[in-house]
């Protein structure tokens, strides 16, 4: 992932900004930000953000197993098509559709 830093701030122009330089090392580190002399940038992220991630990610890999188990069941001949939840969901897609574009039922 690349972070682009489009604020145009540095520490100097932002005086709430803290930043901290490294004597030894020549690494200057901004709030949510790192800088090293060989002018690559990282991004540290909160805790909530990883356990976002993580949840999205575990979420992908579901969704990939079901389609898997799908794809399957297709393949072989097994695959029983749910006739009350496909008609359901035409219904109340086209219901939903209705109402977003103002055509509710008429009087």
């Amino acid at each position: 992932m690349k972070i682009i830093d489009q604020s145009n701030l540095s520490p100097t122009s932002a005086p709430a900004a803290k930043s901290v330089v490294g004597s030894e090392s020549g690494e200057r580190r901004d709030v949510g930000r790192t800088t090293t002399g060989d002018g690559s940038d990282s991004a540290e992220l909160s805790g909530l953000a990883g356990k976002i991630s993580q949840a999205a990610g575990q979420e992908s890999a579901n969704r990939a197993t079901l389609v898997d188990q799908l794809r399957a069941q297709v393949a072989s001949g097994t695959f029983q098509v749910d006739v009350q939840a496909t008609s359901r969901g035409i219904v109340n897609d086209s219901l939903a559709s209705a109402a977003g574009a103002g055509g509710g039922p008429k009087k």
